[in-house]
């Protein structure tokens, strides 16, 4: 039978090689960081505490956050902190657990890396309101079974959507806002029946929204606005009914309002100004009947507004100005108790202002 003191050591011994060996991967994202930090300039100093390259763990550093339980870094959230340089993936691919990389607010320029799809726990990704340029590596979304939410927006990419994009079936936000993109609309889009929110506005996108939009029946807003999109609004955007929000305005859209729209009782605002839609204001929008705001100005509606206008209780605002509409406004528009702000110029309406309009202290009519 060994002595105690031989036991000692050995237990001695046992507690520093098993704290070796949970201290290596600490290093790892140690090295990492410091990497990361190489490529960029921090004129404000925000990330002096990333100064001890011998520190055994990063779990105190600005922007730093780790698992309690095994002290890896998870998120890296470097938002507005004047941040310059260029987005290396060398430091990056060291975080292996890394879940969440916000960078937004800064002044990054130069590429996405498409080695950034090494990191493949990655949850959410935010690069928005930065001058990263060029185009968006297809590679990005090959491998995205982890990835929740994208926001690339306020950047300068340009060319076409990746269809890889297709592949994320587990993505529910996609923000590409305030881009060059161009091209058309990839039908991988609408395979994503996860998305609950859809931004690819202030872009060059062109062609039809293709029909398949029903599959995002998960949908809650989407704005294509100020793109270059033609053609009519698919019927199937009935299908998506939890949508509570829907812009497409300024683009290229004709033809009518597709009568499945009826269908989007929990839709609070709709937007299709400045486009080319035709024909009669439907009397089934009086069944959206969650509309806070509606705005379908410089179209080229014609006929009356129909009554049952009236029946949107908690419409707040409405704009149909330039458009063809004639005839007087609808008494029924009494029934809209909290409407604050109209606009009706650039038509041919004809009659008295009614009467409602003061009963309501509506607060700007033109």
């Amino acid at each position: 039978m060994r002595d105690p003191l031989h036991l000692v050591i050995l237990l001695s011994l046992l507690v520093r090689s098993v704290s070796v060996a949970a201290s290596a991967p600490l290093n790892d994202d140690v090295l990492g960081l410091i990497v990361f930090k190489a490529d960029l300039l921090d004129p404000a100093s925000e990330l002096a505490s990333w100064d001890d390259e011998d520190a055994d763990s990063p779990c105190g550093w600005a922007g730093v956050t780790c698992d309690p339980r095994s002290g890896r870094v998870t998120d890296l959230a470097l938002d507005s902190r004047s941040l310059s340089g260029r987005v290396g993936p060398r430091g990056l691919l060291q975080l292996r657990y890394l879940r969440l990389l916000s960078l937004s607010n800064n002044n990054f320029t130069g590429t996405l890396s498409a080695d950034l799809a090494g990191l493949d726990g990655l949850r959410v990704v935010d690069l928005s309101s930065n001058a990263l340029s060029g185009p968006i590596p297809d590679e990005l979304f090959h491998k995205c079974g982890s990835l929740r939410s994208v926001s690339l927006a306020n950047n300068a990419f340009e060319g076409e959507l990746p269809p890889s994009l297709g592949s994320c079936a587990g993505l529910s936000y996609l923000n590409l806002s305030s881009n060059g993109i161009s091209g058309p609309l990839p039908a991988g889009v609408w395979s994503l029946n996860g998305l609950r929110s859809l931004d690819l506005s202030d872009n060059s996108l062109v062609g039809e929204i293709l029909s398949g939009i029903e599959s995002l029946y998960n949908l809650r807003t989407i704005s294509l606005r100020r793109n270059s999109l033609s053609g009519k609004v698919p019927e199937g955007i009935g299908g998506c009914l939890l949508l509570k929000s829907i812009d497409l305005s300024e683009n290229s859209l004709s033809g009518g309002l597709p009568d499945s729209m009826r269908n989007l009782t929990m839709c609070g605002s709709l937007s299709l100004s400045s486009n080319s839609f035709v024909g009669e204001l439907p009397d089934w929008i009086g069944e959206m009947s969650s509309l806070q705001t509606l705005d379908l100005s410089r179209n080229r509606f014609i006929g009356h507004i129909p009554g049952s206008i009236g029946n949107l209780r908690m419409l707040k605002e409405l704009n149909l100005s330039r458009n063809g509409f004639t005839g007087a406004l609808p008494e029924s528009m009494e029934g809209c108790k909290g409407l604050t702000n109209v606009d009706l110029s650039r038509n041919s309406l004809t009659g008295d202002v009614p009467s409602w309009v003061f009963e309501l202290g509506v607060q700007r009519i033109c």
